[in-house]
């Protein structure tokens, strides 16, 4: 009996050993090489070389490829591939808890093939796990589910754009489970997980985090990337959309050059349309609130909602090319559409409107009450104060081709209240406006009674003049020829009334 199971042990081992040398053999040997070229060649429709193919059997049996080129000129290359599954379902022809790793890899987009058509054998996107849910690959092996799907170092260029990518997911039907994703352009680094239905349409619910964000480099790779809606192979109908939304946050961001932080999101994809909806961070000591909707294309088109509290109206100021022009705090809001290559040029084009208030600062070099002295002929004090202190002002503005327009105006002061329209062009920061200046009763006391003639209501003078200058330099100059005028026709409708009684 011993000996009978001597022999049926040493059988045993014998069969394992030659299955072990006929699977290795299969897998390694040049004819499987050229086999996987010429069915991967048929299906992809472009010329696909693989250097050289090795066969796996410990951990688990399965097969490893290198040097992989499909394409004439090759746009994608896979230096690594190694899949790994079981062997009882391999051998039932199914891939089931299978292991695909991934590395040191370069996809130029778009591929040089089409993905295969929905429906029937042979399609290449995973169905629902299990029987008759699991799709069929080449040579009709079914893929039931990917335990771990790993991507190390791939690289993906689109449209000039380039981006580092590395990966770990599962795939259990046509639910794909992504536990880490990073991605890295340079400007960006992003960390994601989340999970996707790959059928009838990418849908992906994924979360989102990042040290750093470059907007503009966020919606230019987003163009970049964005797939094109091919039609499928028989009835000419548009393949669906991928659809992705993704809440997102960043302690840092830049955006037009604008450094923000904690910038706080959830972007949405779909198609050629990008949603950043609702929109937060910190900017200029304040905060921002707000949404952005475009459409991607060679050209963007975008629509910006924007509410901005309590900024530094100096950082502001000073980030716009004007230093040490004016204080206070600012807030606002606005709606602006706008079109453009990228973040800057969108912004350059922006157009729409919008309404602001700015509370307790000053405007430097400004001037006001040395200008109304003047115009009254009094000599100005030696020493005059360079700064001109406010308490408020608002404004509901219009923005179009680069030129802020004031339709309201109003600056309230100690010495003055300032009311008119005030446009601001934003190329050359050049100022251009009228105002009436109505001066406090102190102010107006200072003009003597010989300008009471100038006096509209009460004890207050009031005074036409035009804003011009430059935000750096800025000056209020008082129009003589309107103030003539203007007290010649109050001093005859005073005596008019006083002619008749009143």
């Amino acid at each position: 009996m011993r000996k009978i199971l001597i022999i049926i042990a040493a059988t045993l081992a014998g069969v394992v050993l030659l299955a072990t040398i006929a699977i290795y053999w299969f897998f390694s040997g040049d004819g499987m090489r050229r086999a996987l070229e010429q069915q991967a060649t048929a299906r992809l429709g472009q010329p696909v070389k693989i250097k050289a193919a090795r066969g796996q059997i410990f951990p688990r049996p399965g097969i490893g490829l290198t040097g992989v080129e499909i394409g004439e000129p090759v746009r994608l290359t896979l230096s690594n591939v190694d899949l790994s599954t079981d062997l009882r379902a391999l051998l039932s022809r199914r891939i089931e808890d299978a292991r695909i790793v991934i590395s040191d890899s370069t996809i130029q987009l778009p591929l040089p093939f089409a993905l295969p058509a929905e429906g029937g054998a042979g399609t290449g996107a995973p169905a629902g796990a299990g029987g008759g849910g699991a799709s069929e690959t080449a040579g009709g092996i079914r893929l039931v589910s990917v335990r771990e799907i790993s991507l190390r170092n791939i690289r993906i260029v689109s449209r000039g754009r380039e981006i580092r990518i590395s990966a770990d997911s599962s795939l259990s039907g046509d639910h794909l489970t992504l536990s880490r994703f990073t991605a890295d352009s340079g400007s960006t680094s992003l960390q994601v997980e989340g999970e996707a239905d790959l059928e009838p349409r990418v849908d992906a619910k994924l979360q989102a985090k990042a040290n750093k964000i470059d907007v503009d480099e966020l919606l230019a790779l987003a163009t970049a990337f964005t797939p094109e809606r091919r039609a499928a192979r028989r009835g000419g109908a548009p393949s669906p959309p991928m659809k992705v939304a993704a809440q997102l946050k960043a302690d840092t961001a830049t955006a037009a050059g604008v450094q923000v932080t904690g910038f706080t999101t959830t972007v949405t994809l779909d198609g050629d349309r990008i949603a950043l909806s609702p929109l937060s961070f910190g900017l200029f000591g304040g905060s921002y609130d707000g949404s952005l909707n475009g459409r991607l294309a060679d050209s963007m088109s975008v629509t910006l909602k924007s509410r901005l509290k309590t900024l530094d109206v100096a950082q502001l100021a000073a980030f716009g090319g004007s230093p040490d022009t004016i204080t206070g705090t600012l807030s606002g809001e606005g709606t602006f559409s706008a079109q453009g290559a990228d973040m800057a040029a969108v912004l350059a084009s922006a157009n729409g409107k919008g309404s602001a208030s700015i509370v307790d600062g000053t405007i430097k070099r400004l001037n006001l009450v040395r200008t109304v002295v003047l115009f009254f002929g009094r000599p100005a004090p030696e020493k005059q104060e360079a700064t001109d202190k406010f308490e408020r002002i608002d404004t509901s503005f219009s923005l179009a081709r680069q030129v802020f327009r004031a339709d309201t105006f109003s600056m309230h002061s100690r010495d003055a209240d300032l009311n008119g329209t005030v446009t601001l062009s934003l190329e050359n920061q050049a100022l251009d406006g009228t105002i009436d200046m109505l001066l406090s009763e102190e102010l107006s006391a200072q003009a003597g009674t010989d300008l009471a003639r100038f006096t509209r209501e009460e004890n207050k003078v009031v005074l036409p003049a035009r804003i011009g200058g430059t935000l750096q330099q800025p000056s209020i100059t008082i129009n003589a020829t309107a103030a003539i005028r203007r007290g010649i026709q109050n001093e005859i409708g005073r005596r008019l009334k006083g002619l008749f009684g009143r």
